[in-house]
């Protein structure tokens, strides 16, 4: 069954120009998009990997029958259009990863879509929910231990939580508390995204997207946590990103990274259910990341139709149309 991985980067997790080849043999993927992160001013510099649009189009003229070039451009950066259209010459196909620190009803982020619809791109973005994020000020062993609290994996995110409550006025705290204002996570303000651009094909990604694969409270407050957190269980009504799927033609979802691979593993049932709803918005994708999607994908017996839309068919259909 051919196999387009929808969301992969070049120097990043080991896949650089010289094996990327060798890992879409050894995983049998026929093409995959090539994506960038670009973003002028992160708030938080060390969340930020820059990958830069040369190195995906260097990759991408040494293989041009296995990649599909992508750019995002930051939408801080004057003329986006134009720099778009001198890269659309160069091979761009898409636009993507868009993740910068903005919300869906910015001004910027209106006027960035403006002219990505004028160029007929489709648009791969990453939703991610604000939260606290904590660096220390100087060198002291406090302030390192509780940068080591706040960064592990081994403690849980409601015990961080607790922690935060108790301790968040004692100044070696406070002050080291950055707010981390997310990126795109204002997904109310999606829909009219995409009621403004129906000529864009919008594909969502990223844990503020497919925690709402769930009803959530859309509301609650900032988590007070420097980690990411990945709901799990069963999932007991569906979200609002089944509503935005079965409303908006020009919406998909690309299954790649943790989030995907934790929103499609919680809950075996209601996620074979998404999958028979929207077989044909759902986009394969890694994320370079090593998931045992296959197998996941294996467990919900679907068709061959089913399979073959969500490794290929909607892919090819974005670029091609």
């Amino acid at each position: 069954m051919l196999k387009i991985d929808c969301h992969f980067h070049v120097n990043f997790n080991n896949i650089n120009s010289g094996n990327i080849i060798e890992y879409l043999d050894r995983q049998k993927i026929e093409k995959c998009w090539l994506l960038t992160w670009e973003e002028k001013n992160p708030r938080i510099p060390s969340l930020y990997k820059h990958l830069s649009v040369d190195s995906v189009l260097e990759t991408y003229q040494k293989y041009p029958d296995r990649i599909i070039p992508f750019y995002a451009p930051d939408p801080y950066s004057k003329d986006t259009d134009k720099i778009l259209s001198e890269y659309m010459k160069k091979g761009i196909k898409g636009c993507g990863e868009l993740k910068v620190n903005y919300r869906w009803d910015s001004p910027e982020i209106n006027n960035y879509l403006d002219k990505v619809s004028e160029l007929g791109l489709p648009v791969l973005f990453h939703m991610e929910r604000e939260r606290y994020h904590y660096i220390r000020n100087g060198t002291s062993l406090k302030e390192r231990l509780i940068e080591m609290f706040f960064k592990t994996k081994l403690i849980n995110n409601n015990v961080k939580n607790f922690a935060y409550e108790r301790l968040k006025y004692q100044s070696s705290i406070k002050n080291g508390l950055i707010k981390f204002p997310g990126y795109l996570s204002d997904i109310l303000n999606l829909e009219q995204q995409l009621i403004q651009h129906p000529y864009i094909k919008f594909i969502a990604h990223g844990p503020s997207f497919w925690e709402n694969i769930e009803e959530v409270d859309l509301f609650r407050p900032m988590f007070q946590s420097s980690k990411l957190k990945f709901p799990n269980g069963r999932i007991k009504k569906w979200g609002i990103i089944n509503q935005l799927l079965q409303k908006h033609d020009n919406l998909y979802c690309d299954i790649s990274g943790t989030s995907g691979y934790n929103a499609f593993t919680r809950d075996k049932e209601k996620t074979t259910e998404f999958i028979d709803m929207h077989h044909s918005k759902i986009i394969f994708g890694t994320d370079n990341t090593n998931y045992p999607y296959y197998d996941m994908l294996k467990s919900f017996n679907l068709s061959k139709d089913k399979l073959s839309n969500i490794y290929f068919n909607n892919a090819n259909k974005i670029i091609a149309s």
